[in-house]
């Protein structure tokens, strides 16, 4: 019995002394890891401050490929909110929404793990050289339970391995996206809804005379097509354009009118009329010279493709301004890409 209670006293003891120490060890626990990705730090940014392309670098997707994920609130910034359900020994579940977004140096989430806890993580964005700087971090509150504590110690291993696997998928993925720095620029995401349009198919070089010898011919022939038709322009002129590479410039030369034609359209006749596009498209105003539109929608399909939007057709440039009354600075066109 004595040495029963002898080695009942120091197991006591030991727990005590193991939990003396483990109120010692840190209440707080953070991992960190960072890389440097070639991209500006617009994309990067815009990549992770949503959740839209988050399983294309997240370094647990692949750990359970039947998890499912829900989403909720706004697609990007404060209060995006996504939730996941899965395998318990890989992924396991919670919910992870950004509570800051402070463009375009730091974005902090908060993580709910349901029994196991809360957590909260951030990427901070720094410049470093042409590229950016990531920097991923972990912060953990472990209260006051001592094995929490203990837990603590190895968190850094445990997670460490996760953040530079996903730190580099990340680099992967953002450095295959286009590289123009669309920063600045200012997208809105619009439905539009459709409109009759007279319009005729051209073609042309890319050249700047030619593209507007082109277009000048295409509207002047629309217009004799709505003056034989007693149709009125109900908006604006645009070009839908449906190709641009090294053969060249293909665009639908359209006009807006009031209605549909009385009678049928001769089979002969090179103007035709349609619908356009009804849904969502993200919207950009160009002011300016037309010959730095190439320009803007550079930087439009780099913003498109770090905010994860899939196009969805033709885009079309709508011109708001008459050349031949504004001067060139102030030409106003607003540029549409529609998409999912």
């Amino acid at each position: 019995m004595a040495v029963l209670k002898k080695a009942a006293i120091v197991l006591i003891g030991t727990i005590v002394l193991l939990a003396v120490v483990g109120l010692a060890l840190p209440r707080q626990a953070h991992v960190e890891r960072s890389t440097v990705i070639q991209a500006p730090r617009a994309t990067v940014f815009a990549v992770l401050n949503g959740f839209r392309l988050f399983n294309r670098w997240s370094p647990w997707s692949d750990a359970d490929p039947d998890a499912r994920y829900t989403y909720e609130g706004p697609a990007f910034g404060v209060g995006a909110k996504m939730a996941w359900s899965g395998d318990p020994e890989t992924v396991g579940s919670g919910i992870q929404e950004i509570i800051e977004s402070r463009h375009p140096d730091v974005i902090r989430t908060s993580l709910d793990f349901g029994d196991q806890g809360m957590a909260n993580a951030a990427f901070s964005l720094a410049p470093e050289g042409e590229g950016t700087k990531v920097t991923w971090g972990f912060d953990s509150d472990l209260g006051m339970n001592p094995v929490g504590r203990y837990f603590g110690l190895m968190l850094d291993r445990w997670i460490g391995p996760d953040y530079e696997k996903g730190l580099a998928r990340l680099k992967t993925f953002v450095e295959e996206l286009p590289k123009t720095d669309f920063a600045g620029l200012e997208v809105e995401v619009v439905e539009t809804t459709p409109v009759t349009v007279a319009f005729v198919e051209t073609t042309c070089g890319k050249d700047e005379q030619a593209i507007a010898a082109a277009i000048g011919a295409a509207y002047a022939e629309v217009g004799r097509f709505l003056a034989a038709h007693r149709l009125k322009q109900a908006a604006p002129p645009i070009t839908i354009n449906t190709k641009w590479d090294d053969t060249g410039y293909l665009f639908d030369a359209a006009i807006p009118v009031d209605r549909a034609p009385d009678r049928g359209i001769p089979a002969a006749s090179r103007v035709r009329v349609k619908t356009t596009y009804a849904g969502r498209a993200l919207k950009v105003v160009h002011r300016g010279a037309y010959r730095n539109m190439a320009s803007t929608y550079d930087r439009l399909m780099a913003y498109a493709a770090a905010h994860g939007y899939d196009h969805n057709g033709a885009p079309w440039d709508e011109y708001i301004s008459d050349p031949g009354n504004i001067p060139e600075p102030d030409l106003v066109t607003n540029i549409y890409l529609p998409v999912r």
